[in-house]
C-alpha cells in the first residue's frame, strides 16, 4: 500500500492509507480507514493529517461526516483532519482530549448519540483496559471489524527497525496484544466480556491501525492474542 494514498478493502465501501509513524524508536505502519455509510457519506477511522493527493482522492469518494478516534492514543492527527472537513463530528473519548489540548470533541464516543447515528456499526468498547480507553467498530454490511490498538502484528511489509522488534517482542507475523498493553489490563473479567461480545459477531476481516488487514480467520487470531494474556 503506497503511502498516504486511498487503497480499496471492500468494493464501494471500504478504503484504507497508510503512513508511517515513530514510536518506541521503531517505526510501525498506521492506518487510517474510509468507510462509506448508508447514506453515502464517509467516516474516517484514527484520522491522519491529510495529504493534498489524499484530499483528492478523498473528495471523488463522497462528503466526509465522521471523524473517529478509537481511543485515547490515537487523536494526534485528528486536528489537522478537522481542519480539512470543518462539517464533519468529531467522537473521541474524553480520555483523549487529556492527552491532546487540541482537540475537539463533538461527541462521546461511549455516548449512545454515535451509536444510534450510524446504525450500521455496533460499537463495542474494550474493557478493563482504561490504558487504551478503546472502542472498536462493528461494520455489519460487510462484517468487518475496526480496532486500533486492541492488538497489532508486523510482517515483510514493515520497516526493518518494527520487524526487529517484532520478532523480540513475538509480535512478527503473529497477532499479538501490543506488549505496552498487556501490562495495563487492569479487568480481565471485563475485558472477557468484550471479547465475548465480539466472539458472537460474523467477522469476516480485522481491520487494525498497525498491521495489514486480517482475512484468515480474524476471529480466531484476535481470542487467541488475548487468551495468551489470560482474557478467555
Amino acid at each position: 500500500m503506497q503511502s498516504h494514498m486511498l487503497t480499496e478493502i471492500v468494493g464501494g465501501r471500504i478504503w484504507a492509507s497508510e503512513r508511517p509513524v515513530l514510536f518506541s524508536g521503531v517505526r510501525l505502519r498506521a492506518r487510517t480507514s474510509v468507510v462509506r455509510l448508508d447514506d453515502g457519506r464517509l467516516l474516517l477511522h484514527s484520522p491522519a493529517p491529510p495529504s493534498e493527493a489524499w484530499l483528492t482522492q478523498l473528495a471523488a469518494l463522497g462528503e466526509v461526516s465522521w471523524l473517529v478516534v478509537p481511543n485515547c492514543f490515537h487523536h494526534l492527527g485528528t486536528p489537522a483532519a478537522s481542519a480539512a472537513f470543518p462539517a464533519a463530528k468529531i467522537v473521541a473519548p474524553r480520555s483523549a482530549a487529556a492527552k491532546n489540548p487540541a482537540l475537539r470533541i463533538d461527541v462521546d464516543i461511549h455516548d449512545s448519540t454515535f451509536a444510534d447515528a450510524v446504525p450500521e456499526f455496533a460499537v463495542i468498547p474494550l474493557e478493563g483496559v482504561p490504558f487504551l480507553d478503546e472502542t472498536l467498530l462493528y461494520h455489519r454490511p460487510t462484517e468487518t471489524l475496526f480496532g486500533a490498538d486492541m492488538v497489532l502484528r508486523a510482517d515483510e511489509h514493515d520497516h526493518w527497525s518494527w520487524r526487529f522488534a517484532a520478532r523480540i517482542t513475538g509480535c512478527y507475523q503473529r497477532v499479538r496484544v501490543p506488549p505496552d498493553v498487556k501490562k495495563k489490563v487492569a479487568d480481565r473479567a471485563a475485558a472477557s466480556r468484550s471479547l465475548q461480545a465480539l466472539q458472537a459477531l460474523p467477522i469476516k476481516r480485522l481491520v487494525i491501525c498497525h498491521g495489514s488487514v486480517l482475512e484468515e480467520a480474524p476471529l480466531a487470531q484476535l481470542v487467541e492474542a488475548w487468551r495468551m494474556v489470560g482474557v478467555e
